[in-house]
């Protein structure tokens, strides 16, 4: 089939687009309305109609009401199942015709093999596809070498078992992919998941003794409802920011879901790292207790406590608990989701300045994990680069290298034919024993936290934030897209009911570090929690990009006002801030730098670029005109306290957006370093 060009048709289509647009209903909605515009070229239905060897997936795509819905204007991605693989499936279910699946059977079916953006097999990279199925889960991309015809080839599989044996078909509104086996992920909760596992069996035994097993079961929150049309497409009406091209759109999240993800060792790791064959949980806990790795209560204001018996192993302080809890995070996130995808990656990152990098609270009290992406696609958690942090090398004849490897996180096609993603989670295998010891807390993070906003809750991430690229043809070409959340359900953030709070994602350029962002409209009045860096003294920081669309803010550190109100409308080279282009003299910069510092500004970092590669106004954010850092207070901060920063509007507009950027935590050693704070 003849590649056709989605971009160019989408600007052909864009008046069309316009009539259609605010009449699309969201992706829990199987109906299809009268005003959808339809295609008369061949589309997702109309090409698997024409193939017979589609016909059982027509049928169940019939049943559950969504064969229409691939006629219509949108960006499809179909994994479609041959006849074959369809009666594959059936075997396993003992039934004789396609016929035979109850409605509930083609709905799940189908949703399966759906996904509502466009994933091309060029654009994806090793691990879970970026956008999820109409099921909500995500599915995994991988790549391995296969033999076809007595030659080796390179096969492209779906959830590691269903092989695309025909890629990137491209049809008017979207592309298929053709399955030679059915998709059906596991229904399991993440600890059942990896209880089948046979080679993690003594992680999977420390969780059980610890009962963090059931901590893992969580799934959806009962309680969180929303009105009627929430969480469908359209036009936010009580959205009041205008956009050259229309209002943008938001949705509100249908549900609101748990989830987890763990970076377990398998039991080699621990024969290698103690140096027995065959060693049993029951001689880790002993290990773990006596002291053989450091487990060094670094704070003498938060005890530790010792213990092999059931009642010690389930106590928050316990160091087999604690252990164990490191090791898992309270949000669900494949390979690719702990930094940015690839290809913001590749457009933004600088890297001989510094690695993507991300930073997480664990379930393990009062302790972080850091993330860090190489130029690679390595995923590394707490590592060091020898030119980062308050240790690091300035003039290192290597500045890629690591001065603490950290621990990598194998990928999916590492990891081999295992199901890695459960109903509420994933987990992944790491190659070493992942401890929070000296040397992680007085080395790996003694360095400056920048963390972008969207990772400050969970909920971001396990409901529809962070992330999300897909539902291109809901918010229109160039379009940002907004997903909103309800007081009380996000955690970490404490809110009124006349703040609007909004995840936002750009599509293209962006003037935002890491190309998302929090939005804040309406007399907004929020406080969020910080997330539990190592105790010692810190510049609390936020990064924000000015406009002339912004409003006026006052925020406060723990109750205590940071100063006089921000005036976000302030560009950074406005008299009152003091900014200048960086020149060829390093002496002016650095004044520069000082003096701006002196009124509590840094311009943005370097290490971090607006826009896209192809475009000729590519700048750092040191270098953006509207990007900045301010400095709101140097505080103490104590491990086992928890402290907030709020933010309330201040200027009688509802239209005065605060975008609430990256939280910068940048400990003392760092910003008094007597060679200077890096700019990176």
């Amino acid at each position: 089939m003849k590649l056709l060009n989605i971009k160019n048709q989408r600007k052909a289509l864009l008046p069309l687009l316009l009539v259609s647009l605010f009449a699309w209903v969201g992706c829990t909605d199987d109906r299809i309305s009268d005003s959808y515009y339809t295609f008369t070229g061949e589309t997702v239905a109309s090409y698997l109609k024409a193939n017979e060897d589609y016909s059982r997936f027509v049928y169940v795509l019939e049943r559950a009401n969504l064969l229409d819905l691939l006629s219509t204007y949108g960006e499809f991605t179909c994994f479609a199942p041959t006849n074959a693989a369809i009666d594959s499936f059936l075997l396993t279910r003992s039934l004789g015709s396609v016929e035979e699946l109850s409605k509930a059977d083609c709905d799940t079916l189908a949703k399966n093999h759906l996904i509502r953006s466009l994933c091309f097999t060029t654009d994806l990279e090793d691990g879970p596809i970026s956008s999820t199925n109409d099921m909500g889960r995500y599915l995994d991309f991988t790549t391995k070498t296969v033999t076809k015809n007595g030659q080796l080839t390179l096969g492209y599989f779906i959830n590691k078992t269903a092989e695309m044996v025909i890629r990137d078909d491209t049809v008017v509104n979207g592309v298929v992919h053709t399955l030679d086996r059915v998709i059906q992920p596991s229904n399991l909760f993440l600890p059942q998941l990896m209880a089948e596992d046979t080679t993690i069996s003594i992680f999977v035994e420390l969780m059980r003794r610890t009962g963090i097993d059931k901590k893992l079961e969580a799934w959806i929150d009962e309680t969180y409802t929303i009105g009627a049309g929430s969480a469908e497409w359209a036009t936010d009406n009580s959205d009041p920011l205008k956009w050259k091209d229309g209002p943008r759109n938001a949705i509100y999240p249908a549900k609101r879901f748990f989830g987890f993800t763990a970076f377990v060792e398998k039991d080699v790791v621990y024969e290698r790292y103690f140096g027995k064959k065959g060693i049993t949980a029951d001689e880790v806990i002993e290990r773990i207790n006596s002291g053989s790795f450091v487990y060094d209560p670094h704070n003498p204001t938060y005890t530790y406590t010792y213990g092999t018996d059931d009642a010690s192993l389930k106590d928050s302080t316990n160091v087999v608990y604690r252990f164990v809890a490191y090791h898992i995070l309270d949000r669900k996130a494949g390979y690719n989701h702990w930094n940015v995808s690839a290809a913001i990656r590749e457009d933004q990152a600088v890297y001989e300045l510094l690695d993507p990098q991300d930073f997480y609270e664990t379930m393990c009290p009062y302790t972080m994990m850091k993330f860090q992406t190489t130029q690679h696609g390595m995923l590394y958690i707490n590592r060091r680069r020898i030119n980062e942090g308050a240790l690091a090398v300035r003039d290192a004849a290597d500045p890629y290298a690591a001065a603490i490897e950290g621990v990598r996180v194998f990928t999916s096609s590492e990891a081999g034919n295992v199901e890695q993603e459960a109903r509420n989670g994933f987990y992944h295998y790491v190659d070493k024993l992942l401890v929070y010891d000296e040397t992680t807390v007085n080395n790996v993070l003694k360095t400056r936290f920048r963390m972008d906003a969207t990772t400050l809750s969970p909920d971001f991430q396990n409901n529809q934030g962070r992330h999300r690229t897909s539902d291109v043809a809901e918010r229109g070409e160039g379009r940002q897209l907004v997903t909103r959340y309800k007081p009380g359900f996000v955690k970490n953030f404490f809110f009124t009911d006349q703040t609007l709070i909004g995840v936002r994602n750009d599509p293209d350029w962006s003037p935002s570090y890491q190309r998302d962002g929090l939005d804040f409209l309406g007399q907004y009045d929020f406080t969020v929690k910080l997330p539990p860096v190592p105790q010692g003294t810190y510049e609390v920081r936020i990064g924000i990009n000015a406009a002339n669309d912004r409003g006026i803010v006052q925020i406060y550190f723990d109750g205590k006002g940071c100063g006089i109100p921000i005036d976000m409308r302030i560009y950074k080279s406005d008299p009152r801030i003091g900014s200048v282009d960086d020149t060829e003299d390093e002496e002016a910069n650095r004044r520069n730098d000082k003096d701006l510092k002196n009124r509590g500004y840094l311009k943005g970092p370097d290490s971090w670029k607006c826009g896209t590669v192809n475009d000729a106004n590519q700048v750092t954010h040191r270098q953006s005109t509207n990007s900045m850092r301010i400095v709101l207070a140097t505080e103490s901060l104590q491990e086992g306290k928890a402290h907030y920063l709020r933010f309330k509007s201040v200027m009688d507009n509802p239209m005065g957006l605060f975008p609430f950027d990256y939280l910068e935590l940048c400990p003392k050693d760092v910003y008094a370093n007597p060679e200077g704070e890096d700019t990176h």
